[in-house]
C-alpha cells in the first residue's frame, strides 16, 4: 500500500474520491489522511496537501469556513 502512491497529487485524489459525500473535514485532518496512504506527504505542509486538492479535485468540496479551515465534500 506505501507504494501505491508516488506523489501527494495522487494520494489527495484517492483520499478525496473515496470520502462520502457530506464529510467534512479540517485541512489538518485532511493532511492526516493523506499521510496514512503516503508516508511522504508527512512532512510536508498542509498548504501543500490544500493545494493539491484545490488543483485535482476543487469540484469536490467547497469551504465551510476560511478562518478555521474548514470544508465539507460535495
Amino acid at each position: 500500500m506505501m507504494d501505491r502512491f508516488t506523489s501527494i497529487g495522487q494520494a489527495v485524489k484517492h483520499v478525496i474520491d473515496n470520502m462520502p459525500v457530506g464529510t467534512q473535514f479540517h485541512g489538518n485532518e485532511l493532511h492526516a489522511m493523506v499521510a496514512m496512504v503516503y508516508p511522504k506527504a508527512r512532512d510536508a505542509y498542509v498548504d501543500t496537501v490544500m493545494r493539491k486538492a484545490r488543483q485535482y479535485r476543487r469540484e469536490c468540496f467547497k469551504c465551510l469556513s476560511y478562518t478555521t479551515s474548514k470544508y465539507e465534500r460535495i
